[in-house]
Parts: structure tokens; C-alpha cells; sequence
């Protein structure tokens, strides 16, 4: 049974009256306004301020903590031709972050450079050894961006060098602060910002503008990035920054983001919040995955397009081949926990794994298995193993392992990602510690992760009209997700896996008015199981507008699939094997005479349950198998519905029903009448078959007509003789018993023992789930 991922409820119930008021204020349909009030957007002023952020709405850059001391100490470093270094970090945010204040330091006439850190070499955040090294190539004054608050030792070094260090950071604060000449963080204690959730690149962007005494627009292309890309809420600035930033990308100039939109076949001119996820995000990541940053920030602030599109194409083929490595860590990962014990923190490690990839694999495999994750790479040489976590909304992981620092070479993160660094003969500890924490936060008992559903759509009510006015609400992310629908009023058809790998599932939603295409990435075995029985799933999903070769079509990206019933197998086969029944499972017989033929078959540790009786004192079964057909369709609904199945597995061996038994024509049965009419005490144990041959018909055909002539009067049978009678009254052969009986038994045939897999499977899963 596939269980969907996430536990589907209504979201915030809200007034009918509340939501005309407020359309007729907005002139907006009913739905986006039903969409604001369930997002805490109440009056026409809120409204307002959301669906049209502007640049006005970003907080005064001096209210951070410490940022007035720490652009007068730029400025003083500017003024005296100090040399001066902005330390990144690795994924987009840090890049980004690196080329916003690289390039405001150039426009004021800094002497600067830049240094993105080596995943490998340095790991993340401020490396001591690397600091010395700056320090001895004469660097005067740190910057660091998207990092900072978790490198006591090194800053501490460079301040005791003279040499000062200026954070600009957003990640979760230790306890201990190191002791850096400024601080520039949203969530600085006593002092947090209007917007605490800012991104790195937003907090680099706050420098820059205290820096400037402006807003520079022409770095919101670069802001857009690692607000996106780092996943931060999408609210209070962030949601001006975002919007105005996805405008700057769609008009942008930069030759190296141009190059990379062209060697992936992104349009710029279209882009939009999924743009950056799944298209420019992933390639500049790879960079620090399996090269150096350092490129990143070249590809970002170059104005040489050539450069540009050497630096692009090189991403591309290292883009590649991160999907193909990481791919192959998240199988190996998986196979694993699949044979590991049970946690309900997962921690997988293996030697030879790229460091710079297991986090991918850990967001894999927490998808997966909807537990928190930990992914490690072992160097088989120094036993050290390198990581990183991914977690779910009940557990937080930096709390959970922050107090355990002792532990690890190396830790930093925030509630849902962490990265470490940790003695391979320390895995079982932290195992321990995970454990631990997870029973004192209750991830047991969570349950899981909630999915509103915004609202339930029919299938004719969803036009290009109807998404334009959902779309007001984006850019969409957290904080502000794309709101979820369940869909009514129509029929499901034409499902098929595509793709180059065929694991994205497609399909498509019909009713008299029109169709509309949905879609589920990645759905693998399930949607497998999806194909071959539609009716036992149920699914949930945003609405999109699907643009291609000039046309747009409302499209369904399908965002949870689950069992709505019992998965129903087919295990139908003409010929009964022991492997069949050899397995610890349980087998339902409809009567004991099958039973008996097969009962050598099973297994000591076989669960048979014999009967209706039976099986209706047991009730409910995580897998039931039925190994003989039911007496009818309609006992066999009858008994159904009064029992809870997760999986149903069907043998239906006809043990008695022999196929090819039709109903006979008018004709069949005039031969045959003829025939008892003119001869008289006939033996019809002996003569049956010949006398079929002679009638030109099957003996189970005759044995059937004969049966209905017997009910009917038209014969009689004397110990074991049959003789012929005249019959002085019309009668109607279609009412006899055994004639509604044959019809009953031939539409459950048709059903249960000839019909197609995909045809029979749906039957019971539509008859077990209604």
C-alpha cells in the first residue's frame, strides 16, 4: 500500500461573507481572495502591500546590528587602500552573497578580492589555516558572507593579527560569539531585524545598501538567486526582494547568467521562482560540489561573454555528472537503511562517497522515507567522515545535535539542514544522540508532516483565467507556498510513466467540457502502481500554466499521491504452483473443498482462513490473499464491505468454473429438445459426451441446457435415465433459476477470471474503497 507523504487537511476555514467583502474591495476572484484570508491577509491594505510589494517596503539597512560600525570600518579600509577580502561560501547563496559585495566594493573603488572556501579542502565557514594564509598574503580587513557566526577560532585568530573581520551571516547563532569586529545578522540577540529570515545574499544586499546610501537594483538579479535557492521564508523583504529580483532576472545583462540560462535552455525572459530551484540553482551548485565556488562568483561579475560561456559550459557537464554521482549515492544509501535497523533518525554513511553530494542524497532519501537524514562520506585513509542532514518539520536538527558539539571535528546548520564533520568511530554515538533527541522532541508520536488543501476544484472550473488570478499571490516558496487542490467531477485517463528513465508519472483529467494534463516527478514505483490501478489512488496537486510552441494549457503538478484503498494485485495464473503459497501470508478460501486440494501446499507459518465466518472474525488484514472465486459478484461485494484491507492479493483459480460455458442460443436449445423428444431413457452418465458430439456441443453446454429442461419440466431423470417430455404451456426459459444463475456465473467469469488486469483491479479497488 503506498501511503502519500503528507497528512492532507483543510486549511484555515474563512467566511463567505468575509471573502465577498474583500473581492469587491480587491476586484479579484473569489478563490485568490479565499487564498489571502487563509494567509492571515485580512484587509485591503494587507492585501494590497502583498500582491504589490515595493522597494519602499525594505527596512532601513542601519537597523541590523552593527551595520553602522560595519561600513564605517569598510569605508575606512576603502579610504586607506586596505586590502580587503570577501569570504564566501560554496552553495549559490554564498556565491551570490560573494559577487554582490565584490562588485559594490569595485564600484567604490575598494581593493578587494574574493574567496570562496574549498568543500574539501577547507570545509564550510571560516577555515583558521585558510585565514593565515589571507592573512600572509596581506590581507587587511575579512569580510565573510553566508557565514561567519560558527568560526570562533579563526576570527578570533585574525582579530589578535590586527587583522579585523566583519560577519555578515544569517545562520543559526552558537552560543559563544566569536569575537569579530562587527556582527551583521537578522537574528542577532536583543537586536533582531524587521525580517529575520533574510537570506546571506539578502544580509550582503543590506551591507551594500548601508554601503551605497541606495538601493542597487542591478544586483537584485543576484539577490534573487540565493533567496530562492536557499530556501528562506518568502515574506515581510524577501518577498520584494524575490519579486523584484525575478524582474531584474528576466531583464538582466549579465553575460555569465545569459550563458548559463543558454546551456541549460532556460528562457530568462520567462523565468520564474522554479526557474532558479530546479534550473540555474543546481548548476551553480555543482560547482561547489565538485570543483571550487571560486568560478561561480567569475561566471556571476564577468562582463566577458566568452569567458562567460566557457564558464557555462563547464557547469553544464559538471551538472551532469552531479546527477549521475549523486544518484548512485542515494541508491547505495538507501540499500542501507533498507537492510540497517530502524531509527527514527536515519544516519547512513559510506567510504567513497562525494562529500559534496550527500546533502542531494539526504533530501532524497528524507522524501523517501519521511524521517530526518543524515548522509556521511568516510575517507577510508583518515576515518574521518564527512556529511550532511536533512530533517522533517517535527525535528530540529540543529538543537538536537548543537549541544553535542564535543562529538564533531567540525558542525554548523540550522532547524532542518546541518552539515558536520565527525570520527568515523563516533557514528555509533551520534546515532545514540540522535535517538535520543528524537524521543524528547516526540518524533515519534508526530505524525506526519501537514499539506493544506486550499480548496476543491471541479475539473471544468480550472481555466487559464483561473490560474493568472491564483498566480497574483506568487512568487511562491516557503512561507508562502503554492496552494494545494483536491479536484472533482471528472475521469481519469491515459496514465503512462515518461521521461528518459520513465519515472515521471503522467495523466490526464476528463469531463464533457474539456481535458487537462497532470503530472508527478519522480513517482517511480508508485506510479508503476498508479497505472495499473488508478482507482485505488487519490492525489492533490498545484495548478500551472504549461507553456509550449506558443500554446498554454492549465496543467496539474501533482504534489501528493496516496492509496485512497486497498492496493489490489493481480496473481492470476492457469496453473497453480507451490511457490504461490509457500510464504507466511494469509489465504482466504471461499469454500473448503478448494482447500483441501491445495492444503500440501502452504507453509507451517501460512495464516488460512476458511469461509466467510471466519474471515469476518478477524476483519482486518494488512494483506489478505484470495486463492478460489467467490459463489457471485454480489456476495463477493457483500463480504467486502464489511472489512478493512490494505492489500489485496487475487489468485480467483477457477477450480470448478470451466471457461467457454456460454449461454445457448434459441437454436442450441431447439436441437436439443428435438433430440429427448424421440429418444426415450437415455443413460446419461454413459452418453453424455457422445451425445455432445453428436449435438455439436461442449458436454459442460449440455449438461447445462439439460439442467434447464429438467427445472422447466421438458425432462425427466430416473435413476440416472432420462426421458423427454411434451411440454402443454409456453414457458419462459431465461426465468429459470439455473438460466439467471449461468448469467450471474458467466458476468463473474467475464470479470474475475477473463478480464483484463488493469479492468479487474479497478473493479474491486472502486467496489472495496466506496
Amino acid at each position: 500500500m503506498f501511503e502519500a507523504k503528507y497528512q492532507w487537511v483543510p486549511a484555515k476555514a474563512v467566511s463567505s461573507a468575509a471573502v465577498e467583502q474583500l473581492s469587491k474591495e480587491l476586484n479579484l476572484a473569489p478563490l485568490t481572495t479565499k487564498l489571502l484570508l487563509q494567509r492571515g491577509i485580512t484587509t485591503q491594505k494587507e492585501a494590497e502591500a502583498f500582491l504589490n510589494p515595493t522597494l519602499e517596503q525594505l527596512a532601513d539597512p542601519f537597523a541590523l546590528h552593527d551595520m553602522q560600525r560595519a561600513v564605517e570600518r569598510i569605508k575606512q579600509a576603502i579610504a586607506s587602500d586596505e586590502q580587503i577580502t570577501v569570504y564566501g561560501d560554496y552553495d549559490v547563496d554564498g556565491i551570490s552573497s560573494t559577487a554582490v559585495v565584490y562588485e559594490a566594493l569595485m564600484d567604490l573603488g575598494a581593493k578587494v578580492n574574493y574567496y570562496i572556501p574549498d568543500r574539501f579542502k577547507d570545509g564550510y565557514g571560516p577555515n583558521l589555516q585558510r585565514y593565515q594564509q589571507l592573512i600572509k598574503n596581506q590581507t587587511e580587513l575579512l569580510i565573510t558572507v553566508d557565514n561567519g557566526v560558527a568560526g570562533f577560532a579563526a576570527i578570533e585568530f585574525a582579530q589578535n593579527q590586527g587583522v579585523d573581520v566583519v560577519i555578515t551571516d544569517h545562520h543559526a547563532l552558537p552560543p559563544k560569539l566569536p569575537p569579530a569586529y562587527a556582527i551583521v545578522h537578522p537574528r542577532y540577540p536583543q537586536h533582531e531585524y524587521a525580517c529575520p529570515n533574510l537570506a546571506g545574499v539578502g544580509v550582503a544586499f543590506k551591507l551594500v545598501c548601508a554601503l551605497l546610501d541606495e538601493i542597487p537594483q542591478e544586483m537584485l538579479d543576484l539577490v534573487v538567486l540565493g533567496t530562492i535557492a536557499d530556501l528562506v521564508e518568502l515574506t515581510g523583504e524577501n518577498r520584494a526582494l524575490v519579486k523584484f529580483g525575478l524582474q531584474a532576472l528576466q531583464q538582466t545583462q549579465r553575460p555569465g547568467l545569459i550563458a548559463l540560462a543558454n546551456s541549460a535552455k532556460l528562457d530568462l525572459t520567462q523565468a520564474d521562482a522554479e526557474t532558479i530551484s530546479f534550473g540555474l540553482a543546481p548548476r551553480l551548485n555543482s560547482l561547489g560540489r565538485l570543483a571550487t565556488g571560486q568560478i561561480g562568483v567569475e561566471l556571476l561579475t564577468t562582463f566577458d561573454e566568452d569567458q562567460a560561456a566557457e564558464i557555462a559550459a563547464k557547469v553544464e557537464k559538471l551538472n551532469q555528472k552531479r546527477q549521475q554521482e549523486t544518484e548512485k549515492i542515494a541508491t547505495a544509501a538507501w540499500g542501507q537503511l533498507e537492510t540497517a535497523d530502524q531509527h527514527l533518525v536515519n544516519v547512513v554513511a559510506g567510504e567513497g562517497w562525494n562529500t559534496g553530494l550527500v546533502g542531494i542524497a539526504a533530501s532524497r532519501l528524507v522524501e523517501k522515507s519521511q524521517r530526518p537524514t543524515l548522509v556521511l562520506g568516510i575517507d577510508p585513509v583518515t576515518k574521518i567522515a564527512k556529511g550532511s542532514g536533512r530533517s522533517v518539520a517535527a525535528f530540529d536538527l540543529f538543537a538536537a545535535l548543537d549541544p553535542q558539539r564535543q562529538l564533531f571535528e567540525a558542525f554548523g546548520g540550522h532547524q532542518q539542514a546541518c552539515g558536520l564533520t565527525i570520527k568515523v568511530s563516533q557514528l555509533p554515538e551520534l546515532q545514540k544522540v540522535l535517538d535520543a533527541a528524537a524521543q524528547q522532541q516526540h518524533l515519534d508520536t508526530a505524525g506526519k508532516e501537514k499539506l493544506e488543501i486550499a480548496a476543491t476544484l471541479p475539473l471544468s472550473s480550472i481555466d487559464q483565467n483561473l490560474i493568472d488570478q491564483i498566480n497574483l499571490l506568487q512568487p511562491f516558496g516557503p512561507g508562502n507556498p503554492a496552494p494545494t487542490f483536491s479536484f472533482t467531477d471528472y475521469q481519469l485517463v491515459q496514465p503512462k510513466m515518461i521521461g528518459k528513465k520513465q519515472n515521471h508519472l503522467q495523466f490526464r483529467l476528463q469531463n464533457a467540457q474539456q481535458q487537462v494534463a497532470a503530472i508527478d516527478f519522480f513517482a517511480g514505483e508508485q506510479g508503476t502502481a498508479f497505472i495499473k490501478q488508478p482507482a485505488a489512488f487519490k492525489f492533490v496537486g498545484h495548478l500551472t500554466l504549461n507553456k509550449w510552441k506558443n500554446q498554454v494549457k492549465p496543467q496539474i503538478m501533482v504534489a501528493d499521491l496516496g492509496s485512497s484503498g486497498p492496493l489490489v494485485i493481480d496473481r492470476r495464473t492457469p496453473k497453480l504452483s507451490r511457490q504461490l503459497f509457500d510464504r507466511p501470508a494469509t489465504f482466504f478460501f471461499f469454500e473448503q473443498r478448494h482447500y483441501s486440494v491445495l492444503k500440501p501446499y502452504f507453509s507451517a507459518d501460512s495464516n488460512l482462513v476458511i469461509g466467510e465466518k471466519q474471515l469476518l472474525q478477524q476483519k482486518s488484514f494488512s494483506e489478505l490473499i484470495l486463492v478460489d472465486c467467490p459463489p457471485s459478484l454480489k456476495e463477493f461485494a457483500q463480504l467486502f464491505a464489511q472489512l478493512q484491507v490494505e492489500q489485496l492479493e487475487v489468485i480467483f483459480y477457477p477450480f470448478t468454473i470451466k471457461a467457454g460455458v456460454k449461454v445457448p442460443t434459441r437454436a442450441e436449445l431447439a436441437r436439443v429438445y428435438r433430440y429427448v423428444l424421440k429418444h426415450q431413457q437415455i443413460k446419461l452418465a454413459e452418453n453424455l459426451e457422445p451425445l455432445a458430439n453428436y449435438l455439436e456441443l461442449k458436454p459442460q453446454q449440455l449438461n447445462f441446457i439439460l439442467q434447464m429442461f429438467f427445472e422447466a419440466g421438458f425432462v425427466k431423470i430416473d435413476k440416472g435415465l432420462m426421458t423427454g417430455c411434451v411440454s402443454r404451456k409456453k414457458i419462459d426459459l431465461t426465468k429459470m433459476v439455473s438460466y439467471r444463475s449461468k448469467l450471474q456465473q458467466l458476468k463473474s467469469e467475464k470479470i474475475l477470471i477473463q478480464g483484463k488486469s488493469a479492468d479487474l483491479t479497478n473493479w474491486i479497488a472502486r467496489l472495496l474503497t466506496n
